[in-house]
């Protein structure tokens, strides 16, 4: 019987890494496995947060709770310092970015053809994904990068 060889990652096979956070546990797994793979391959990091806020949250609602929007923003950069932190003590360089919009949009407009991305994918259940689908599954399907889903 044949054995496989097992590939291993190169820093030539992608220039950074991506690195979508939204503060679920898959996204905070993704971090752990993220950073060691940066660790590993000496690529950056780019942490990225996307703000989503709905309609009524940027008409309505600001004016009933002017303070939503920057609410949103500092739980926004306190996840992306959060990864900064974790980065800097494994000695891994990690730029943040916050930026508003639809996530999957966001994150597949953010990243390169030599990026890699690394996400977490929430579980939803068939009938969700059918009706609105996942971020997750949006990327994979339309990012030129390629893509690490870790559940």
């Amino acid at each position: 019987m044949k054995k496989s060889k097992r590939r291993v990652t190169k820093a030539e096979d992608f220039q950074r890494i991506i690195l979508p956070v939204d503060g679920s546990d898959g996204s905070t797994r993704a971090v752990a496995k993220a950073l060691h793979l940066a660790k590993e391959t000496g690529v950056d990091v780019t942490a990225l947060h996307v703000m989503e806020f709905p309609y009524l949250a940027s008409t309505e609602l600001s004016y009933t709770y002017p303070d939503i929007m920057q609410t949103i923003k500092k739980e926004g950069n306190a996840m992306l310092d959060k990864v900064k932190k974790q980065g800097s003590k494994m000695g891994i360089h990690v730029n943040t970015k916050l930026v508003e919009g639809i996530p999957d949009d966001q994150i597949i407009k953010e990243a390169n053809k030599d990026d890699l991305i690394v996400m977490g994918c929430k579980g939803k259940t068939a009938l969700s994904r059918i009706l609105v689908g996942s971020v997750c599954e949006k990327v994979l399907h339309h990012s030129k990068s390629p893509v690490m889903v870790i559940r």
